[in-house]
């Protein structure tokens, strides 16, 4: 196969082992994406074809697309090594795993407008076209490997010597898989592979660590109601410049409750973890400061073991909503919600049971005394 826009060594580099699909197949699959996305089709689907947008403006705004980005990579001129087009702001998406099969669907890629849909669009200085890979395991949950495309494409720079900055996240889902509109994530930065920095986290995962991130993490591998996600967000940065944008991101998310780093991020970290007598120096060097965040956890181990990720999430509604009615013989929040319809109709519990679904009679005079589901309205 020819590559116009992909390179696939830059594939196999950025994503290597890691992928839930050999490097050069997902080479093919993001070639095929841009060739689609600079034609301006929105969507296309195994066995189906492709279509262009119903908005004849995102399919007009989209064509030739793709020959820019792939300009931009080629271009030296005013462009600083990490820079993105920022030209367009939209994603790609490609679907593939046993949920959508479930649901009729097929293996699909589609474009996400964000320039058309402005409330989810980025600022002007984040933009950047990401490629995410959305996939599930055989035990059904959701994962997502997500790269800024250009970093794939032929003629983007690779430093040796960069820094990249990467995002973890737990995003909860409800029952048809849609996504919650809120995302926890781990800021972190290395100077290696991203993803093998995340099978690190694992690795620490399985040994017990009681890291605020780590603990969140264990207690979602698995289930089928999460999505977990991977994402490059920066790369080619300098220390200086890597450690800026990390402070800067562990900040937004901590100010939006967010956040599943224990200390602040960038230069505003290591001068924490010095203040604590955990370094020998306000500035260390990454694997420095990872072994003295080890220690901090060891002499504060409730740090990490009040997960965040739980105390912000059960102030949400909708959370709340899907834990406590999400094990198998729970009710439903709408059966919840039929049964107080029905007691204040004066409907009898016996017949209850019969028209709400439920177990037995004692599950719903439970829901009607407040011992159980009390937080469903």
């Amino acid at each position: 196969m020819n590559f116009k826009y992909v390179n696939p060594k830059a594939v196999d580099h950025v994503v290597g082992k890691y992928a839930p699909v050999g490097s050069f197949f997902l080479a093919r699959i993001i070639e095929e994406a841009l060739e689609n996305t600079n034609l301006g089709f929105v969507h296309t689907e195994a066995g189906q074809g492709r279509f262009k947008s119903d908005d004849p403006v995102v399919s007009g705004a989209l064509v030739g697309v793709a020959d820019k980005l792939l300009a931009h990579n080629l271009s030296t001129a005013n462009r600083k090594l990490w820079e993105f087009y920022s030209g367009l702001d939209f994603d790609l998406v490609h679907e593939s795993n046993p949920t959508l099969a479930r649901n009729g669907k097929s293996i699909n890629t589609s474009v996400k407008a964000y320039f058309r849909q402005t409330q989810f669009s980025r600022p002007l200085a984040e933009r950047r076209v990401v490629f995410h890979l959305d996939y599930s395991d055989p035990i059904g949950t959701r994962w997502a490997i997500s790269f800024p495309v250009q970093v794939v494409m032929k003629g983007y720079p690779s430093i040796e010597s960069g820094y990249v900055g990467y995002c973890h996240g737990i995003t909860l889902t409800d029952q048809e898989g849609k996504l919650s509109s809120t995302q926890h994530n781990y800021v972190g930065i290395t100077k290696r592979n991203w993803l093998e920095r995340m099978s690190e986290h694992f690795a620490e995962i399985r040994r017990g660590s009681n890291k605020t991130f780590h603990a969140a993490w264990r207690q979602y591998v698995g289930r089928k109601d999460v999505q977990l996600t991977f994402e490059l967000v920066v790369t080619n940065h300098t220390f200086e410049e890597i450690m800026s944008w990390e402070e800067w991101a562990v900040d937004r998310e901590m100010a939006k409750g967010t956040s599943l780093n224990m200390i602040p991020g960038g230069f505003k970290g290591m001068k924490f973890l010095h203040e604590h007598r955990l370094t020998h120096s306000p500035v260390v060097t990454l694997e420095e400061r990872d072994a003295a965040i080890v220690n901090f956890q060891a002499l504060n181990p409730r740090a990490g073991i009040p997960n965040l990720l739980i105390s912000q999430l059960w102030k949400d509604p909708e959370y709340a909503e899907q834990v406590i009615c999400g094990a198998e013989g729970r009710l439903t929040a709408d059966q919840v919600r039929k049964i107080r319809e029905l007691n204040c109709l004066g409907i009898p519990i016996e017949k209850m049971v019969e028209l709400v679904g439920a177990r037995n009679q004692l599950q719903v005079e439970r829901v009607l005394s407040g011992q159980t589901y009390s937080r469903i309205h």
